[in-house]
């Protein structure tokens, strides 16, 4: 299949409304112009860039399926979709977000050249250990500042990759001095942690969301063993009520059950459906 296979595709379908590719290495470079797209299910695998051209009814991107391999990346470009509200699971590690023209970085400053705010629902991916996917977590959510609804799945350390990270004190020191998230501080309301495992650089995580999430309601510890879900929930409840600062909203986490198997059958079931306003959710 190719890049030109596709687009002719794309203009013969002028009714379409969900896509959903496959595509193992060919072609290298995609590129997405629909007037009817409205949802898009990817799986990159040994791709090296991917990009919306000119989607102006497309609402969701939808990631099932990360590269193959400790190394391989995909760029992935936004170039217009006004009207996308839904994407995930973005992967810090593996998916380089490119915004227009700019490539977003660990360390870009938000600009009115890398928002896209009409995104309501995002999903991310990010191991906390390394250092590097907790800067590139902070630059996503700064790309994305009218978010409602964030996902983070806290993924383990992958074998591939360096285990000389820095300590917990150097991540501690990175969230207390990060700059304001717009979205954590005016807009999200609900807070979903996949796979929480209770370590020491999640909870500098969730320091910073207490500490500044001003309109949050909802904290969830999503886990498929009960018993660890509400017992880390008890964790962050302990840990937010030791803070100095006050909560702006009253919240608790609370912990739930989800099945793994489960949880991925019924995102993938609820893509198409787009009265399903949060597929992420089971």
């Amino acid at each position: 299949m190719s890049d030109k296979y596709i687009h002719r595709l794309l203009a013969a379908s002028p009714v379409l409304e969900t896509l959903g590719l496959m595509l193992k290495g060919k072609p290298e470079r995609v590129h997405v112009c629909s007037q009817s797209l409205r949802c898009l299910l990817l799986g990159l695998s040994k791709v090296e860039e991917f990009t919306v051209v000119d989607a102006p009814l497309l609402e969701r991107i939808i990631f099932f399926k990360p590269p193959y391999g400790g190394t391989d990346c995909v760029r992935f470009k936004i170039a217009s979709a006004p009207k996308l509200r839904v994407i995930g699971y973005l992967h810090a590690r593996i998916h380089k977000l490119q915004i227009g023209n700019i490539i977003i970085k660990p360390d870009t400053i938000a600009s009115p050249c890398t928002l896209v705010p009409s995104v309501k629902i995002l999903a991310v991916k990010v191991n906390f250990v390394v250092f590097g996917e907790v800067k590139m977590l902070a630059s996503f959510l700064r790309c994305f500042p009218s978010v409602g609804t964030l996902h983070i799945e806290s993924v383990p350390q992958d074998p591939s990759v360096a285990a000389h990270e820095p300590t917990r004190e150097h991540h501690a020191r990175f969230w207390q001095e990060a700059s304001p998230v717009e979205s954590l501080r005016s807009h999200i309301r609900s807070l979903f942690i996949h796979k929480f495992r209770g370590d020491q650089n999640e909870f500098e995580f969730l320091k910073y969301v207490a500490m500044n999430a001003r309109e949050l309601r909802a904290l969830l510890v999503v886990s498929p063993d009960e018993k660890i879900a509400l017992a880390l929930a008890d964790e962050v409840n302990e840990m937010a009520n030791k803070l100095d600062h006050p909560r702006f909203q009253p919240w608790i986490a609370r912990g739930f059950l989800e099945a793994p198997r489960v949880r991925n059958a019924l995102i993938y079931a609820k893509v198409p459906f787009l009265s399903v306003d949060d597929p992420f959710r089971w």
